[in-house]
């Protein structure tokens, strides 16, 4: 493992309830934007977690940002947003989002690893 204080900042930036955060914006401006900044937080993170060889930080930190969007989502059940999200709680929506996530993430460290494979090929010539 390079530099583990990456890995902790890599965790660190998935504590943020990003999931949370999207469906909130969805909720309150009937806007996408909060699921683009969803989807750029979450491949960034992935990219420069692998990048810096902290897998496992990526993967507790995806576990970590679930948790603690469920947490919010549960505080926010007073306000009447659960309706909203119809056919699906926001706690179903939650998972579903946070299980699509993956996808790119899963891309993005794909990505790193190319590239690091690149860099040791450039290195070996």
């Amino acid at each position: 493992m390079k530099k583990w204080w990456i890995g902790l900042v890599v965790l660190a930036g998935y504590s943020i309830p990003f999931v949370y955060l999207a469906l909130l914006e969805d909720f309150k401006t009937e806007t996408l934007l909060g699921y683009v900044a969803l989807l750029i937080g979450f491949t960034v993170l992935a990219f420069v977690g692998q990048r810096w060889g902290h897998l496992l930080f990526v993967v507790a930190g995806n576990i970590v940002s679930y948790f603690v969007s469920i947490y919010f989502a549960g505080q926010m059940d007073t306000f009447g947003w659960d309706g909203y999200f119809k056919p699906l709680t926001a706690e179903q929506l939650i998972l579903l989002v946070s299980l699509l996530m993956l996808i790119p993430q899963l891309i993005a460290i794909l990505v790193a690893i190319s590239k690091e494979k690149q860099r040791m090929k450039k290195q070996m010539t």
